[in-house]
């Protein structure tokens, strides 16, 4: 089971995280089984020296700034060695 978290704090809820959350109800059926989503506090993102780039998602242990469904999608689709 591949592990996708979402953070769902403040700054990342506001800035699009809200919406990645929703997507595990739209999946696909070829991936639905395979994958399992968690909400996250924080994801430890605001401590990096650079400037926050929320939302932040993390596919495994790959972290996604910036994150949206596109890429997403294509983290998931790739860890799952899926061609999308």
């Amino acid at each position: 089971m591949l592990n996708v978290r979402i953070c769902v704090g403040t700054y990342c809820y506001i800035t699009g995280s809200s919406d990645l959350i929703k997507l595990k109800d739209r999946l696909p059926e070829e991936i639905k089984d395979k994958v399992s989503f968690i909400g996250s506090a924080c994801l430890g993102c605001d401590e990096s020296d650079e400037s926050p780039n929320p939302p932040y998602a993390k596919v495994g242990d790959v972290l996604i700034k910036q994150c949206n469904e596109e890429k997403l999608l294509n983290e998931i689709y790739s860890q799952l060695g899926l061609e999308r």
